[in-house]
């Protein structure tokens, strides 16, 4: 069938999938942050002193939670201002390291759990005052900030404060921490927001000019008027500043991800992914585990391809250096983004249903950049799904072109010779307006099916829903069922694979049980038994396994429905505390990603 036949049935059919809608806010403020893509965080604090350790001895976890982990009280953890020299402090080349690698905008951390204020503050002493710097960091980041024009973002920790009794978080209080037992401590967090918080808010809302994001973190257990409270100070005083998601309460300009998590499908809404190069946040002498520089560049796409901004982390030291990896990985990004970082900036998420086996996809109006991971099979990009024709494919870093055949379906032959290393893209010009088909086809052997893309049916005891990772949440045996389909194009054997992920503090279910019913098959109440964990950044944060759970067989091409319940969530074991407790992680639930069929060998 060619190409304009296939169009005009799929245009009767109502199937079209022109783009993908997501719930975003009406705020202008926000067009810089969706055309910027891509920023750089900043964590640096006293924890930078310790380095990971503590009475010289290695303290698990990550770094700027080193007073926690090593329960250190507040009259020995103060001491480590004394080293806090910056004295290599170069604001100027921070920002240049970060305008160079293509980040837009950096978020520094002005308050981090610790409670230490990288600034001069007349709220409290437990500041920069403290250290042999004689300067106002903040005030020269800003600076520079502005100079080379980047967008400043100020990280403040909105609910812990480990420096303040009123902030205390009970249940991870030890003995000695304010120097009394932990049996006496009186926590008013009323008294802490509106003493020491707040005000603070109000210092660097109008002592560093424009500031153009607040990033919160860690709302844990305030209410609803607190979160609110936090946002009005900014709303009153910055009105043009934008808020992340973790004030709380969804009170954003945009939602919240876990640490180092990538949705598992287009977003539905504005997003931001944070994410580590190596393990930690704040500088950690004994952490060498750092990501390649391919993989951290990779996240990046990928963020982009599923219409979320990336944040990658840098730990200086204490002395104000960035670590020698880090600043690699940023210029091998920056080397990448000069040729190629108009498949980045002000694009959308992937238009088909999701990525590909070779890649990952991104948007601008009729314009396709296809992020090539590896040389695809037979040298050739099959896009089903594409129901434009592709007008020009030409390699976006050099300018030479790609054959492309759009008579029955999209081909596109990838030239020889590309540096697959440095992930190359292809950029294809469509005729507008550019269409596409929501089904979900076979890609080199493989049908992905994101169940965030299936219609949920009520159960007897509600109804299942998707976090903002795109993977189910509180969905467990009454909570309803997933009905997804799929198009299969080549009749045969298929096995059958479920994947899922965790968060990594809890062990893979054991005792999980599923009905997964696809086409005429029904695997009943089946085990969901750990066959593989992919090995990617994530793995470290979001572990992503998937269970293989057999294999169905189909006669003939068509649509093919499948269907999801939950029998048994099974039983997570917890793997200890390292940094906040789970939030939002029910235990009776399974955190679903997406169903593969792969088509078995003949």
């Amino acid at each position: 069938m060619n190409l304009r036949k296939w169009l005009g049935i799929l245009l009767l059919g109502g199937v079209l999938a022109g783009c993908k809608e997501t719930k975003q806010t009406a705020s202008p403020e926000m067009e810089w942050w969706r055309e910027a893509r891509f920023g750089m965080f900043v964590h640096w604090g006293l924890y930078s002193v310790a380095a990971g350790e503590w009475n010289g001895k290695s303290v698990d976890g990550i770094g700027e939670w080193i007073q926690n982990f090593a329960k250190v009280p507040n009259s020995d953890y103060e001491k480590l201002a004394a080293d806090f020299t910056m004295a290599n402090y170069n604001p100027e080349e921070w920002v240049k390291m970060a305008k160079n690698a293509g980040a837009r905008y950096i978020i520094f951390t002005a308050k981090h759990h610790e409670g230490f204020c990288l600034y001069p503050s007349d709220v409290s002493d437990f500041d920069v005052e403290r250290t042999p710097y004689k300067g106002d960091p903040l005030k020269e980041l800003t600076e520079a900030c502005r100079k080379y024009g980047l967008k400043v973002g100020l990280y403040y920790s909105h609910r812990q404060d480990w420096h303040e009794e009123e902030a205390a978080v009970m249940k991870n209080e030890y003995d000695g921490h304010y120097g009394k037992p932990k049996a006496e401590i009186k926590p008013d967090l009323d008294k802490y927001i509106e003493e020491k918080a707040l005000p603070q808010m109000r210092e660097l809302l109008t002592n560093y000019g424009k500031i153009d994001l607040l990033w919160y973190d860690t709302p844990l257990d305030l209410t609803k008027e607190q979160s609110e409270a936090f946002v009005d100070v900014v709303r009153e005083l910055q009105p043009g500043c934008i808020i992340n998601g973790r004030v709380g309460y969804d009170l954003g300009d945009y939602g919240p991800l876990g640490d180092n998590e990538m949705p598992c499908a287009s977003a539905d809404r504005d997003l931001e992914m944070v994410a580590t190069m190596n393990h930690t946040w704040g500088y950690k002498k004994n952490d060498q585990d750092w990501k390649s520089p391919k993989d951290i560049l990779c996240s990046l796409i990928e963020c982009a391809s599923r219409g979320v901004n990336y944040v990658v982390n840098v730990g200086p030291k204490a002395d104000g250096t960035i670590p020698q990896p880090s600043m690699e990985i940023m210029d091998f990004i920056g080397g990448w983004m000069k040729a190629n970082a108009e498949s980045i900036y002000g694009t959308t998420a992937n238009p088909f249903n999701d990525n590909f086996p070779w890649g990952f996809v991104t948007r601008k109006d009729n314009v396709l950049y296809l992020h090539l991971l590896r040389r695809p099979a037979g040298g050739c990009i099959v896009l089903k799904g594409m129901l434009s024709p592709v007008e020009k494919a030409t390699v976006l870093s050099t300018g030479k072109d790609a054959f492309v055949s759009c008579e029955d379906i999209c081909r596109i032959s990838v030239p020889d010779g590309l540096d697959y290393e440095r992930v190359p893209v292809l950029k294809l010009t469509c005729k507008e307006p550019v269409h596409f088909s929501d089904a979900n086809y076979m890609n080199e052997g493989i049908i992905s099916i994101p169940v965030a893309g299936g219609d949920v049916v009520p159960g007897a005891e509600g109804q299942l829903n998707f976090s903002e990772g795109r993977v189910t949440q509180n969905f467990h045996s009454g909570m309803g069922k997933i009905r997804m389909k799929c198009e299969v194009d080549s009749p045969g054997t298929y096995l059958v694979r479920v994947f899922t992920s965790r968060h990594w503090r809890r062990s893979f279910a054991e005792g999980a049980r599923i009905t997964l019913r696809v086409g005429g098959h029904s695997f009943e109440s089946v085990p969901l038994e750990k066959s593989g964990e992919l090995e990617n950044v994530r793995q470290n944060s979001y572990p992503e396994t998937w269970s293989d759970i057999g294999t169905v067989s189909f006669s003939q091409e068509g649509t093919v429905p499948l269907e999801l319940s939950v029998d048994e969530t099974g039983t997570f074991s917890r793997l200890g505390f390292f940094g906040e407790d789970i939030q939002n992680e029910s235990d009776n639930n399974i955190r679903f990603m997406r169903i593969e069929l792969v088509r078995q060998e003949r």
